[in-house]
């Protein structure tokens, strides 16, 4: 290399060195679990972002003789017919005494597509992702369901894991296992 091609060379890095400036540092990217506290038979619960297909008014159920105690019947809904089952009665073994519940979890995946009944929606919460505390025991009928969760206002919030849910044969199996008369269910 030709000398003055070398000194211009180290001429232009002694500038560059002196005249640049730092990057700006870049933020520390927090990964967030963001989705949606409901309250299935009086437990409350979240639910991720992209697990539910929706949340919608209970629709009105036609009954299904011959199905368990759980399954309240089936609904019209965009154009087919959509399961509607029992928060209360499915994960409490108890059927809710009060008024009609208002509002309804849909949830649809392969060969899946029913709605579950909530006793309430909450709000939309996110947290950071290295909160979540997967080794607390979580106390209720729902336990089986969960995956972890997370604490907020004070209290621990359970993740609902829906493939956990759906993959229950219970659950899968709706059919009463035995009819005592025609339009009874078991």
């Amino acid at each position: 290399m030709n000398a003055s091609v070398a000194e211009s060379l180290d001429h232009l890095a002694s500038q560059y060195a002196a005249f640049s400036v730092a990057a700006a540092s870049q933020p520390k990217q927090v990964l967030r679990w963001y989705g949606t506290a409901v309250s299935i038979a009086g437990i409350d619960v979240l639910i991720g972002a992209g697990e539910l297909d929706q949340i919608i008014e209970t629709p009105q159920i036609t009954p299904i003789p011959g199905t368990k105690h759980w399954v309240m019947g089936i609904a019209a809904h965009k154009g087919g017919l959509l399961p509607i089952l029992s928060g209360d009665d499915l994960f409490c073994d108890s059927p809710y005494t009060g008024g009609r519940r208002d509002y309804c979890l849909v949830i649809k995946r392969p060969g899946v597509y029913l709605a579950i009944t909530l006793s309430e929606i909450q709000r939309d919460l996110w947290f950071k992702a290295v909160d979540r505390d997967m080794s607390k025991k979580v106390e209720s009928s729902l336990s089986r369901f969960c995956l972890g969760g997370f604490y907020h206002q004070g209290a621990f919030l359970p993740v609902l894991d829906i493939d956990s849910l759906i993959s229950d044969a219970d659950l899968l199996d709706a059919s009463a296992s035995s009819i005592t008369s025609a339009g009874d269910k078991q």
